[in-house]
């Protein structure tokens, strides 16, 4: 009996000490694909589900309605708590995987990956904070500050910290890649390109600030008409932070490079 209930605790003690390895980011390659797979049909399973439960005769858009119109529970009444669940995953899903890619961009630039990765946990733990904090307007609580106002300028720091995460991690890459930028020595990830993974990530960006200046200067109208729609380039945009991430973490050996380029060296190269 002792002996069976010592060897339960040893399997129970593994499998914890297992789970725990993979919430600091250390997967093997089946695990990251299975945990990619896993996380992603929750997320979109539970969007979805909102999305369907949101009233019909309101008729939700992505023309016309931003993403956080889905957790509004005086609008959305059965369906916001599947868009704040969906939202508080995504943000305890993303911390392993920038775990996973930042101690593979550590290679390249040791302070630049900690900025890189500081942002993005700024964006990961906003983006948990939303969930927390409907958009719902009519809500106020302090003096005139409503619930949907403090909603939005979370969200804000949420989507400026994946944008500015996600930025500092390609100007690492492209400092790696090209040889211009170190002369002297071969890159960490010399023989991979990630461009096609930042190529969304980066025209869509480009595309939200030029069409959201071009709305404002036409008189700024919400939502916006066509092509210049907010709530269509938010979300395409939020799209783009699971396919960078989701796609560097795919990309990236799973084995970790022994040689790491100091800084100063960079830097020196550099001018």
């Amino acid at each position: 009996m002792q002996k069976n209930l010592l060897n339960f605790l040893l399997i129970y003690s593994m499998e914890d000490r297992r789970f725990f390895s993979i919430f600091l980011g250390n997967f093997q390659t089946k695990q990251l694909k299975k945990y990619i797979l896993i996380t992603f049909m929750i997320i979109v399973t539970l969007l979805c589900i909102s999305w369907i439960l949101y009233p019909k005769e309101l008729n939700y858009s992505i023309m016309t309605h931003t993403i956080s119109y889905l957790g509004d529970y005086e609008k959305n009444p059965n369906g916001w708590i599947f868009f704040s669940i969906a939202f508080i995953f995504m943000s305890i899903f993303f911390i392993p995987l920038i775990l996973y890619i930042q101690k593979r961009i550590f290679k390249i630039s040791q302070v630049g990956s900690w900025i890189g990765t500081s942002f993005l946990f700024v964006g990961a733990v906003c983006g948990f904070t939303t969930a927390l904090l409907p958009d719902v307007y009519g809500t106020n609580f302090i003096k005139d500050l409503s619930l949907g106002k403090i909603h939005n300028i979370v969200a804000l720091f949420a989507i400026f910290g994946f944008i500015l995460g996600l930025f500092e991690y390609g100007i690492l890459f492209f400092i790696d890649y090209w040889p211009i930028f170190h002369r002297n020595r071969e890159g960490v990830y010399a023989y991979l390109s990630v461009f096609p993974v930042f190529l969304p990530f980066t025209l869509i960006g480009i595309g939200t600030l030029i069409t959201q200046i071009i709305r404002v200067r036409l008189g700024g109208e919400w939502p916006g008409p066509g092509i210049l729609s907010f709530p269509l380039w938010e979300w395409m945009l939020s799209l783009t932070f699971f396919i960078t991430i989701y796609g560097l973490a795919l990309r990236l050996s799973q084995k970790i490079p022994k040689n790491i380029n100091p800084d100063s060296e960079q830097l020196s190269n550099f001018q």
